[in-house]
């Protein structure tokens, strides 16, 4: 017997991907990638971020604050 289109597991495939893309599905997706992109925004990244900041006022005794040396030298600073 030859599968067509009509097979059911071809129309539960269309079925999942049309839910998926649904618009409320895609506006919740949306509001999480904006939120999350804001909080990056105002908390700071990079030098400027709030570990930067946090480890500039460390002695480097907080284990997020250390600089990881190469794996050759084996040795965290």
């Amino acid at each position: 017997m030859l599968r067509t289109r009509e097979d059911f597991p071809f129309r539960a495939l269309v079925a999942k991907t049309r839910a998926l893309v649904a618009p409320d599905h895609l506006l919740l997706g949306a509001v999480l990638v904006l939120g999350w992109a804001a909080l990056i925004a105002w908390t700071g990244n990079g030098s400027v971020g709030w570990q930067a900041r946090l480890c500039a006022d460390a002695d480097a005794a907080t284990a997020a604050c250390r600089v990881v040396a190469p794996a050759s030298d084996g040795k965290v600073l």
